[in-house]
């Protein structure tokens, strides 16, 4: 079996392999796009944190969050569900 012919086609194989996967700067383009898997929620034009509008709206939701577990949780105790039958 003579060497040459597989050296040839393995040389060929190996410049082409490098050739097919190399590419060069200039044909990558610069996207200044976040890719597409990433989801931002959008905030209003006028929201500031840490303002006192903010501190009376957080404020708003921690008493009406508390309101809601007060009901939920006498709901549970008039709730009867039969655990052991």
């Amino acid at each position: 079996m003579n060497p040459i012919p597989s050296l040839a086609a393995f040389l060929a194989l190996a410049a082409f392999s490098v050739d097919a996967f190399a590419e060069s700067p200039s044909t990558q383009k610069a996207d200044s796009r976040p890719p597409e898997g990433v989801h931002v929620q959008p905030r209003g034009p006028g929201f500031v944190p840490n303002t006192s509008q903010d501190d009376i709206v957080q404020r708003r939701l921690t008493i009406f969050n508390g309101d809601q577990d007060a009901i939920n949780t006498a709901f549970d105790r008039r709730l009867r569900i039969c655990r052991g039958c």
